[in-house]
């Protein structure tokens, strides 16, 4: 299961961010299986869902990125926040996360969540940050 989070967006800038995971929710990219929340939360934007892609790979006993993936959906010219970067609004100077919460179920697994953030640009980078949904959410 996947979230991304956006920190204190104004309603224009949720209005773009969410017009934009709509024209990404298909196969060439999200490739949404289901739509577990997109609400604001304590203000900030948060989408989660659940993908037919695999953003992570687990490496046995380390859960990574997917280069190929976060790069063709994600980070690369053109991709999800690059369309945010260019898109006029300011999406770019918001606080922008991308989480892994691990496989879709309803028993929380600590272990297995990884937190993100994003750098914005053309080509996009993720950064791995120490955080916790709860820290991000306040």
């Amino acid at each position: 299961m996947y979230l991304l989070v956006f920190k204190k967006p104004s309603k224009s800038q949720v209005e773009i961010i969410r017009n934009t995971f709509s024209d990404f929710d298909w196969s060439q990219g999200f490739d949404v299986e289901e739509i577990v929340a997109n609400d604001i939360v304590n203000d900030n934007l948060i989408i989660q869902f659940v993908s037919f892609k695999e953003f992570f790979q687990n490496n046995g006993n380390e859960i990574t990125l997917y280069p190929q993936t976060v790069e063709a959906v994600l980070s690369g010219k053109g991709q999800f926040f690059g369309t945010l970067f260019d898109s006029g609004k300011g999406v770019e100077e918001l606080d922008t996360y991308f989480c892994y919460l691990g496989e879709a179920s309803e028993i929380r697994d600590l272990e297995q969540e990884l937190y993100f953030k994003v750098d914005f640009g053309r080509y996009s980078s993720l950064t791995k940050v120490d955080t916790s949904l709860e820290k991000l959410m306040a």
